[in-house]
Order: C-alpha cells, then sequence, then structure tokens
C-alpha cells in the first residue's frame, strides 16, 4: 500500500488542501484566505463552513454502510441504469477500486477536512483564548469524526492533520490503524476538554462536549477499551441531560422536522430546506420509484430499499416501525401499492430533494445501547440489563430478564438485535457487524434466504472476506500518472 503513496496523495492534493468557505445556513463563494482571517468571525464563519461540509458525506454514507449490510438492497434486480449499476455493485460486495461511490465519499470526506485544517493551522490568528478553544475543540470534533469513518472503511489511509505542500504529499505513506486511532482519541479528548456542555439557543447543532465524549465512547468500544468506553458512557448517562423521548409517539418526535435537536440528539449533520442548496434530497432518495407525487415531491430514487427481513423483524407493537420504514402508499385511484421504502428521514419538500431532515450521528438510545455493551463486556450483565431494556420498552416492547441473557453471548446477540431496530438506516448497522465479526455469515445467508437476490440470472456468489475494506479509489491512484 505505501507504493500508492505518492499517486493518491497527488489526488488528495487534487482535492485542495486550501478550500474556501460555505455557510451553514447561507452559502458563500471561494474566499481568498489572505484577506479572510481577519476577525474573530472570520474564524467563526470558517468553522461553520466545517459543519457545512459534513451534508456531503453522509449523503453517501448509506451506500457505504445500510446497502453494504442486511438492512437494506438494491430494489430492481434488472435495472441497467447508470446510477443503479454502481449501487448493485456495492450491494452485492462485488465492487472495484473504480466504484464511483467510493470515490464520491472519499473526495467529499477530504474535502472538509481540509476545510477543518484550513481554520486549524490560522487559530493563533484568533483574538479571544474562549473562542480559540472553542473553535480548536469544534475542528478537532469535526476531524476525528471524519477520520474515525476513514478508518473503519478503509483502514490505512492518509493522515493529513495540516495543509501540506506537493513535496510533503509525494513522501508520505498511509497511517497505520494504530496511529489514526492515536490520533482521533487526541483529538476528541481536545474537544471533550474545550468545547462547551451547552450552547445559547442560536448556536443550536454545534458539537458540545457530551457529543465529544459519546463519540471518543464509541472510538473506544471499537478498540474494544471497554473500560474506558464504560467510564465515558455512565458520565453522559447521569450527567449530560439527554434523555429519551418516550409516549406513543417518542420515537417518531426523535426524527420530526418539527423537534429537531431534540434531547435525544447529541449530534447531528443538520439540514435545512428552502431553496438555499442546504436541504436533504434524502427523502426524494429512499422514496419509491415512479411513485410520482404520491410520496414526495419529485418521485423518488427508491435507493436503500429496506430487505423483508428486516421489516419482519419488527414485532406487531413495535412503536419504531411505522416512523423507520413504511411497507408502501397510497397511489392512483387510492390504491395501496406494496413497497418498502425507508420513511425514517422523510418530509415532503416543495422543491425536490430539499427537505429540512437532519441525520443523527450520536443520540441517547445509541448511547445506552453501547453502555449496557460495555457494562455486559466488563461482566456487569444484571445492570447492563437495565440499559437495554430502556430503549425496547420505550419502543411498547417487553422487557428482558436474566432468564433471556444467561450469558454474555445472549446478551450480545438481543443487543445487536436491539441495535438494528433502533437504530435502521443510521448507518450503523455494519460497523456493529464488522465490530462483531459477522459481516460474511450474516451476508451470505442474506443471499440465500431473501428473495430479491434469487432473480439475479448470473447468481450470487458468498462475500469474500477482502471486500470489507473499501479499497482507495481507483481515481486517486491514477491522477499520479496522468
Amino acid at each position: 500500500m505505501k507504493k500508492l503513496s505518492r499517486n493518491i496523495l497527488a489526488g488528495l492534493l487534487s482535492l485542495g488542501l486550501l478550500t474556501g468557505c460555505e455557510l451553514d445556513l447561507q452559502p458563500i463563494s471561494e474566499i481568498g484566505e489572505g484577506t479572510f482571517y481577519q476577525s474573530d468571525a472570520d474564524f467563526n464563519t470558517a468553522i461553520i463552513a466545517a459543519y457545512s461540509g459534513l451534508q456531503a458525506p453522509i449523503l453517501n454514507e448509506w451506500a457505504l454502510t445500510e446497502l453494504r449490510s442486511d438492512n437494506t438492497r438494491l430494489h430492481n434486480s434488472q435495472t441497467a441504469s447508470n446510477i443503479y449499476i454502481p449501487l448493485r455493485e456495492l450491494d452485492l460486495m462485488t465492487y472495484t477500486a473504480e466504484q464511483a461511490n467510493i470515490y464520491t465519499y472519499w473526495a467529499d470526506t477530504y474535502h472538509n477536512i481540509s476545510r477543518v485544517n484550513t481554520v486549524m493551522d490560522r487559530l493563533d490568528d484568533i483574538q479571544s483564548q474562549a473562542l480559540r478553544d472553542q473553535i480548536e475543540g469544534e475542528g478537532a470534533f469535526i476531524r476525528a469524526y471524519h477520520y474515525f469513518n476513514l478508518v473503519r472503511l478503509f483502514e490505512e489511509v492518509f493522515l493529513i492533520d495540516r495543509r501540506i505542500s506537493a513535496a510533503e504529499a509525494e513522501a508520505m505513506s498511509p497511517a497505520s490503524t494504530e496511529e489514526l486511532y492515536q490520533f482521533i482519541v487526541s483529538d476528541l479528548t481536545i474537544a471533550a476538554a474545550q468545547l462547551p456542555k451547552v450552547y445559547p439557543v442560536a448556536s443550536t447543532g454545534r458539537a458540545t462536549s457530551w457529543a465529544a465524549k459519546a463519540l471518543l465512547a464509541k472510538v473506544y468500544r471499537t478498540q474494544r477499551k471497554y473500560t474506558e468506553a464504560e467510564a465515558l458512557l455512565a458520565e453522559i448517562v447521569t450527567g449530560s441531560g439527554a434523555t429519551l423521548l418516550t409516549g406513543t409517539t417518542g420515537y417518531q418526535q426523535v426524527f420530526s422536522i418539527n423537534n429537531e435537536m431534540n434531547k435525544e440528539i447529541l449530534f447531528a449533520v443538520r439540514f435545512k430546506a428552502g431553496g438555499l442548496g442546504l436541504g436533504s434530497p434524502l427523502a426524494n432518495y429512499f422514496a419509491p420509484q415512479n411513485s410520482g407525487a404520491y410520496v414526495v415531491n419529485g418521485d423518488g430514487n427508491h435507493f436503500n430499499k429496506p430487505t423483508d427481513e428486516l421489516v419482519n423483524l419488527y414485532a406487531a407493537k413495535d412503536l419504531r416501525q411505522t416512523t423507520a420504514f413504511r411497507t408502501g402508499y397510497i397511489g392512483a385511484g387510492g390504491k395501496f401499492v406494496p413497497d418498502n421504502y425507508v420513511y425514517k428521514f422523510y418530509s415532503n419538500p416543495a422543491i425536490s430533494q430539499d427537505s429540512e431532515n437532519d441525520f443523527p450521528i450520536i443520540r441517547y438510545a445509541d448511547v445506552l445501547l453501547l453502555y449496557a455493551e460495555a457494562l455486559n463486556e466488563n461482566g456487569k450483565t444484571a445492570t447492563a440489563l437495565t440499559y437495554l431494556n430502556q430503549v425496547r420498552q420505550r419502543a411498547g416492547l417487553d422487557a428482558y430478564t436474566m432468564n433471556d441473557v444467561a450469558t454474555k453471548q445472549e446478551f450480545v446477540d438481543k443487543l445487536l438485535l436491539e441495535r438494528r431496530l433502533e437504530l435502521a438506516f443510521e448507518n450503523q448497522r455494519w460497523f456493529d457487524l464488522v465490530h462483531f465479526g459477522l459481516v460474511k455469515e450474516t451476508l451470505d445467508r442474506q443471499f440465500e434466504t431473501e428473495l430479491f437476490y434469487q432473480e439475479y440470472t448470473f447468481g450470487v456468489e458468498p462475500v469474500s472476506p477482502d471486500k470489507i475494506l473499501i479499497p482507495i479509489p481507483q481515481r486517486e491512484v491514477d491522477i499520479f500518472n496522468q
């Protein structure tokens, strides 16, 4: 892999290690760096640009996570569309380094890392020490979040923590996973220490110290450092003020555009409808194709279709299912058209692909389930059960007893099921399968039992273990040789 360093870093340079800024609420054009960083307000604008830069990667992340998992699949086995063929490769785990969504995700992620690095390189120019600490914490949080996703998806990637020259780029090699995780932990430690616990209402949505601690706990969980994870998660549970939204509409309210950044959301990628160029296209991406305006203005693409297996896992009384997905829609003549589709990020936009829905990155239900996992791994299964049951009972389901989780592995099995149902379509399932070493057996079983995959006349092959990690995009490798 190190032999590719010159080629790939040339590609990284092509992404622009110096970038302009685009505001979260009002995008602005490229700004010359030399004339921009003149005041504290300029730095605030620049870090807001990095929040805005979280949007592009999240709009492709479902294809690299949910679609590759057993939660979703392609909607049509017979399509020959240039849009869907690359998605078929991800669904069937047959992709190569030339896969289009992989490159787009890579490019968008490194673009935003470069935004953060540009701000971080100028921190000493901030006049207010309090603002300097906050912006450093925000930049560290956003950068760590990106690298956490990159290391989990690609494993070894280039670690760029400042603006670099072409000569420096040519001399670089991919960082090891150990180096990457050390950097991520360092950035999140800074963020946890320097970010405020709460913001004024006008700044709602910016990363808090609680969000940083929750993300750091997830990093520790990924590294199987459960003692460290438990301590952080306990602090969030007891001190953050975050809580589950309860009642028969509690789960629905978590995702409502009329209840954004509620007490269950620790951090989310925010979207803004209204023709500003900052709306979410996910409602259109996920709505059924050829449903016209019966589901969403502008029709749907039907990406990321829920599998029959997942839909059937929800108990009839589970309060989450009608928020997570729908099994069809009312079409022409008032007739019901059966067709599973993701509903969790749905709102009907006035303009196609311009919905208001935020995308949650860390929410309290995830924290509770991570805490339950850490407690179980640390030999405290009885206590862990309390937190697992909080999530189940909010969904209207019966609590588990110790008879249901007599062993540590039985608890893990129940936990994984609950994480799947609770966090469906939030891009968590893939990472859970990787974490527990279940990718190959899970997807092989899916290909055998989900009737959809029998429609492929060429047959569906078992998953090759070398497909679990995503390859660095071929386009990056080739740039240097052009």
